[in-house]
């Protein structure tokens, strides 16, 4: 990272809201923007699948995922049977609607707000928080804890008060009246977490983990971690991000069982009859004897990869704040380093268009003589300028000693006048100055005396 100005860091683009650290008003910003997305994509998701909702088909054939979790809350089910689809509709257009008042409050924080909330009035810096203050992050999770333990309640609120939940056992919606507190009770159905088989284990669950919760947050914000937890957990954003996606990991994974194995809370009447799990090869769920993959098969094998892969990041983040990759992050430090000018944002490469002088390398132009005007003027071995070389047939027979053949040649018999007969030396009755060397040609091959239907051969 690069510290700058105003104890800001720059991040580059793929460190997502680490760009934020230490910027606590942005970084709520960007949970608010992002709890507007879901909110929108959820609600838009809906009224898609209200559109193409086929009451003549089973849920499960026509791919559905929502409304068959709002259909087991009990919304306009009449006897194992949806018959309105107008609660959906409802449902959608209130978290629509929430997703513009989130919009509105991402604006707001965006720009009414500091970037930092350290910056702002007594009663926002108290949600300023530093990564490395245990006792701000207690009260940032006792506020998380609360409203987890809200959204239970409200579902055993629904079931008990509110026109209660589909029951698979008996196809058809009811109140749940007498849900089960028994602790002992609780403690075997968490041991035996996927074999729940009635609404009053379920609602009673979501009792116990409501109040559980909100038990857990009250003493998170009055009380700082104790001193123990401080020595053994790591306090930076790291180590936070690695310890949240390991409990969203978690609940991934027992989302993918319970809609795997469980018909009570995934009845098969809106997901499909239960799978089975495959471990050969590539973990998946499956429907024996069905090529075509049900609402269930898609739905759990979406929570389990899902889950896998938030996994894979929590224990990367987790390595992260332990140092456990500090000796590979710093050789591809190096290796970058050697390449690049600025090693902390290597997806920053830099590149030169602009060409450079190389002292080192000098050009020479080739010194190629002209060309000669006449034919007694080349020598030759001159390698410039080769005379033509008739095609002919390559002769293997040498008719003279130390003359070597290179080809054979064949001319018509009405041809008299022999072809390019260079002259010899006595035959040459041009007078040259004695300056020039006396021999001045080379013969490139000798002639015979010239017949009809002769054969001339050409040597050197």
């Amino acid at each position: 990272m690069q510290k700058s100005s105003k104890n800001k860091v720059k991040y580059p683009w793929w460190a997502g809201n680490a760009r934020f650290i230490n910027l606590s008003g942005t970084f709520l910003v960007a949970h608010i923007a992002h709890a507007a997305i879901v909110c929108f994509g959820v609600g838009a998701w809906i009224l898609w699948e209200i559109a193409r909702y086929s009451p003549t088909q089973p849920m499960y054939e026509q791919k559905l995922f929502w409304l068959p979790r709002l259909a087991t809350q009990g919304w306009g089910v009449l006897n194992n049977q949806v018959i309105d689809t107008q609660p959906y509709f409802r449902i959608a257009v209130v978290l629509i609607i929430s997703s513009l008042v989130f919009a509105f409050g991402t604006w707001f924080h965006r720009t009414k707000v500091a970037e930092s909330l350290e910056e702002e009035k007594p009663v926002a810096r108290r949600y300023h928080f530093s990564w490395d203050d245990p006792k701000k992050l207690g009260l940032i999770l006792g506020n998380h804890l609360i409203f987890l333990g809200l959204g239970a309640l409200l579902v055993a609120a629904k079931a008990m008060f509110f026109g209660g939940l589909y029951d698979a056992n008996l196809g058809a919606v009811r109140v749940v009246t007498n849900p089960t507190l028994n602790p002992l009770v609780i403690g075997d159905r968490i041991l035996h977490l996927f074999t729940v088989n009635n609404l009053e284990d379920v609602v009673g669950g979501h009792i116990y983990a409501g109040v559980l919760l909100i038990l857990g947050g009250i003493w998170h914000l009055s009380r700082e971690p104790f001193d123990w937890v401080k020595r053994r957990f790591i306090f930076s954003g790291n180590a936070i991000l690695g310890y949240s996606l390991f409990a969203l990991s978690l609940v991934g994974f027992a989302g993918a069982f319970y809609c795997g194995f469980n018909t009570l809370v995934y009845p098969e009447e809106f997901y499909g009859v239960r799978s089975q799990f495959n471990l050969f090869l590539l973990p998946h769920f499956y429907t024996p004897g069905d090529p075509e993959p049900t609402s269930r098969i898609w739905l759990a094998n979406a929570y389990f990869y899902l889950a896998f892969v938030v996994l894979q990041g929590s224990i990367w983040h987790f390595g992260l704040a332990a140092s456990y990759f500090e000796p590979v992050l710093e050789s591809w430090k190096n290796a970058f380093s050697e390449i690049l000018p600025n090693p902390n944002l290597a997806y920053q490469k830099h590149f030169n268009y602009q060409p450079q002088s190389n002292l080192d390398t000098f050009y020479e132009t080739p010194t190629i003589e002209q060309k000669p005007a006449f034919a007694y003027q080349q020598p030759a071995n001159d390698n410039l300028y080769n005379p033509s070389r008739p095609n002919g047939k390559q002769s293997l027979v040498n008719p003279q000693q130390n003359q070597k053949v290179l080809y054979e040649f064949s001319y018509p018999r009405n041809h008299l006048n022999p072809f390019y007969e260079t002259p010899t030396e006595e035959q040459s009755h041009l007078n040259y100055p004695h300056s020039i060397p006396r021999k001045l040609y080379e013969t490139t091959y000798q002639s015979r005396k010239s017949s009809q239907g002769k054969t001339f051969r050409y040597g050197g």
